[in-house]
């Protein structure tokens, strides 16, 4: 559904400035607006396919002078161990819009299925229409059009014969059958969207415009054929029909005034029609593909000096053996950042990608998508020093995720040495949802358990960590997990549980305030690492040990798109 609203957004501003250029460059004629009109019916259809899977163009606009923290990721502990402190919470739609969204949908489907069946009837009757069961001239046909005239039309005049064969026959040469089913089909399928039935409507009506101004243009008598377009008229209001295309047509009032008023036709140069048309098709092509993104303010913070240069995956930043580590280093102290690790652990550290760090391993993220093979292949060393002035960050504070400058300096270092340019989308992607089980949580509310600081001071016990649990005889085990929350919402563990799992955790239990809980399940003997710690066998311990359950689903997700980068020169 966010597809095609986008698509309806961005079809009325293209039908928008195609207007204006069509009246800037004064395009009367009938034949050309028909043109060019039917190729926006054509656009609107295919571009919710164009904004799901085509390709977009970037296009840079100034950033806001306030731009929303996004916390720094949690960096990988060592094996075993995973503790993290409350990063920045993701949002997590309520189960009410949700339920909402999908009414809308139904309705939508609803609405598109009434006018697809009458468009099948409606071309289904027109197929079987023959010269007895129509009282006016008409063109039908979609894929062969054919003209079908009434009984009666050989009793007339041979003036009026001839100029009805001319009007129709137009018709068929300029397949107007064809595109008016067309724009039916557009009106199905955007029913809700009063562009969608004004383009129906206005084609009609220049269609008719058109074909009258080719039967003028073969010499029949403006008088003449405007008192047999009165006469089809009463014929049609006498039989209560209106039959496909039939003439009159739309507009009949306007047609005849135009062709009674002797005005010479209009003539366009074609350099005035193809400078027209290049106009149009330009801001049709930038209006459909174009996306903003923000581009890198110089105003933002940055670091005062910083050192990038490649280095060993298989050796530390000093030069060191990493004991077999092959994940991102990075370090904190007071000013001083250091990183060690791909650029694609980096891109995501700097824009606050959950998921993506954590599972660099798998050289894919779902909210990282773009850029070269080297981007999670290449190691590098980066050294960066923060100006004076700014906030005094720690360690711990990276841990946290309170680091909102850090994170800004480390976008515009990526601009600045790495020419990364990127830009956001909104995809629906699977996701896990934690909602509260049929018999309800069994979650005990925090006890506000008080611990004393190596420095004196009293602060209160909020824990988050996975460890392996005790044996009887106070060995850890080497197969059971354990997870130990104290003072901790389930915001909080829903932000840090999607930095460890393979697709975002979306909080919808609706439970508020803080607890206290430990859980045990057996570790996944398949996946190494930290990984074998978070998967079904915690969620299974979720649902049986605290009456929560993880859904998987889908939902709109951010996806940050790469569209350049370059490998920076050593220094």
């Amino acid at each position: 559904m966010t597809i095609l609203l986008e698509s309806a957004i961005r079809v009325t501003l293209i039908a928008a400035v195609i207007g204006l250029v069509l009246y800037a460059m004064r395009i009367k004629t009938a034949s050309v607006l028909h043109g060019v009109w039917a190729s926006v019916v054509v656009l609107m259809m295919l571009l919710p396919a164009w904004v799901a899977w085509g390709p977009k163009a970037s296009i840079p606009v100034l950033s806001p002078d306030r731009i929303p923290a996004i916390a720094l990721l949690p960096p990988p502990l060592p094996a075993g161990l995973v503790s993290t402190a409350p990063v920045s919470p993701i949002s997590s739609p309520d189960p009410s819009p949700a339920r909402k969204g999908g009414g809308y949908i139904a309705i939508y489907l609803l609405g598109v299925g009434v006018f697809l069946l009458r468009l099948a009837i409606g071309t289904v009757r027109a197929s079987q229409l023959t010269s007895s069961s129509c009282v006016v001239p008409v063109t039908v046909g979609v894929l062969h059009p054919r003209v079908i005239l009434p009984e009666c039309s050989r009793e007339g005049p041979q003036a009026q014969l001839d100029a009805v064969l001319a009007h129709e026959g137009e018709h068929v040469r300029r397949r107007d059958p064809l595109f008016q089913w067309l724009a039916l089909l557009n009106r199905a399928l955007f029913w809700f969207h009063p562009l969608a039935w004004w383009l129906e409507r206005r084609l009609s009506g220049l269609a008719e415009e058109a074909c009258d101004t080719a039967v003028l243009a073969k010499g029949h008598d403006p008088r003449e054929y405007s008192r047999y377009l009165l006469d089809l008229a009463r014929t049609v209001r006498g039989a209560g029909l209106r039959v496909g295309m039939a003439m009159p047509g739309v507009g009949l009032t306007y047609r005849i005034r135009t062709m009674l008023s002797g005005a010479p036709l209009a003539r366009i140069s074609r350099p005035r029609i193809a400078c027209t048309v290049a106009v149009c098709a330009g801001a049709a092509a930038i209006l459909a593909a174009g996306t903003l993104v923000h581009a890198q303010s110089q105003q933002g913070p940055v670091f005062e000096v910083a050192s990038v240069r490649p280095s060993d995956p298989n050796a530390g930043g000093d030069g060191q053996s990493k004991g077999g580590g092959g994940g991102p280093r990075n370090r904190l102290d007071h000013g001083r950042f250091t990183y060690t690790g791909t650029l694609f652990d980096l891109v995501a550290k700097a824009y606050g990608l959950k998921g993506c760090t954590l599972l660099a391993e798998k050289t894919s993220c779902a909210l990282l998508s773009g850029g070269p093979a080297w981007l999670t292949q290449d190691h590098f060393d980066i050294q960066a020093k923060t100006p004076e002035g700014s906030p005094d960050y720690s360690f711990p504070d990276f841990l946290e995720g309170q680091t909102p400058q850090l994170q800004l300096m480390l976008q515009s270092l990526l601009a600045d040495r790495f020419n990364l340019k990127v830009h956001k989308e909104t995809k629906q992607l699977p996701v896990y949802a934690l909602t509260v089980g049929k018999n309800g949580p069994k979650l005990k509310p925090g006890a506000g358990e008080m611990i004393q600081r190596k420095d004196g001071s009293v602060v209160k016990n909020r824990t988050l960590g996975i460890t392996f649990a005790r044996e009887p005889n106070g060995d850890y085990s080497q197969s059971r997990m354990q997870m130990i929350v104290r003072n901790r919402t389930v915001q909080e563990l829903v932000n840090t549980l999607s930095n460890l799992l393979d697709r975002p955790l979306l909080n919808r239990t609706g439970l508020e305030g803080e607890f206290d809980f430990t859980i045990e399940y057996e570790r996944d003997p398949d996946v190494p690492g930290l990984f074998g710690s978070v998967g079904p066998a915690m969620f299974t311990a979720f649902q049986e040990q605290l009456g929560l359950k993880v859904e998987s689903t889908k939902a709109p997700v951010d996806v940050l798109v790469i569209d350049h980068v370059e490998k920076p020169s050593e220094n």
